[in-house]
């Protein structure tokens, strides 16, 4: 068995995050304040709607949630006390959208303030990039975009790599084309989640933590990449994998994305 191909890349922190994504998102966000109202009025133009939508939807999901946390919780009184609450509170709901949302209302000051905090998207630029940047930390494609575009036999990262990525071998696609295009964003997605969680649980010390939603994701990951697999990298003797792990030296997460023939 040989490997027809293999990537391998490191994901990065940007130590901040670019102004000019913080300032388009909080352009585009305050942009969409009136259409957000709108939308929510008329969703819910009435109490009777806000119960049923809302408050009634809310408690019922809740009361599923409740009957599966066992005996050292008082279920019954939780539930009753969520349902009670949310059924009388639409007048206190519809005075504070139509203050935030409503003309005057406060939305575009609050996002302004916590623009700040939007500073946490830096943890996903590392991951996949920013295509107006193509200068590292961010890059056009970083690897977790990379991994899946190379599994669709995607040509185009290649024009990208910088120092945080390697390849071998002779590219090709291991995907089924449909599959492929629409399980390869849910492998991108699951990604992201994965590799941001075991960032923050690094960070604060969970090392055992780390691992496990590292060892977890990969296991998901590989169910997803089974699926969009063409009919030959699911013959005998073939072995395409997408791997998550923990690189020390980098401080984040790697994936390596192997094409194995028999």
């Amino acid at each position: 068995m040989v490997n027809q191909w293999q990537y391998v890349g490191k994901m990065q922190l940007p130590a901040t995050m670019p102004s000019s994504i913080a300032d388009e998102w909080e352009t585009t966000l305050i942009a969409e304040k009136d259409r957000i109202y709108s939308g929510l009025t008329t969703k819910i133009p009435s109490e009777s709607l806000f119960k049923d939508r809302i408050a009634d939807a809310s408690s019922d999901q809740f009361a599923s949630f409740l009957a599966t946390v066992g005996g050292a919780w008082n279920a019954d009184v939780i539930e009753m006390k969520q349902r009670v609450k949310l059924a009388r509170v639409y007048t206190e709901w519809k005075a504070g959208i139509d203050a935030c949302f409503g003309v005057g209302g406060y939305f575009g000051a609050r996002v302004t303030s916590k623009k700040a905090k939007f500073g946490l998207a830096r943890y996903v630029l590392g991951i996949v990039g920013h295509r107006a940047n193509p200068s590292a930390p961010y890059g056009v494609w970083n690897p977790a975009s990379i991994g899946v575009l190379l599994l669709r036999g995607d040509t185009r990262p290649a024009r990208y790599f910088d120092a945080n990525d390697s390849f071998s071998g002779t590219l090709e696609s291991v995907c089924e084309a449909i599959k492929g295009k629409l399980i390869t964003p849910s492998m991108l997605a699951h990604t992201i989640y994965a590799c941001v969680m075991a960032k923050f649980a690094n960070e604060g010390g969970l090392t055992a933590l780390r691992d496990t939603i590292i060892s977890d994701a990969n296991t998901v990951l590989d169910v997803l990449l089974q699926v969009a697999l063409d009919a030959t990298h699911k013959g005998a003797g073939y072995d395409v994998t997408f791997v998550l792990a923990w690189s020390a030296p980098d401080d984040h997460c790697q994936v390596t994305v192997t094409d194995v023939h028999p």
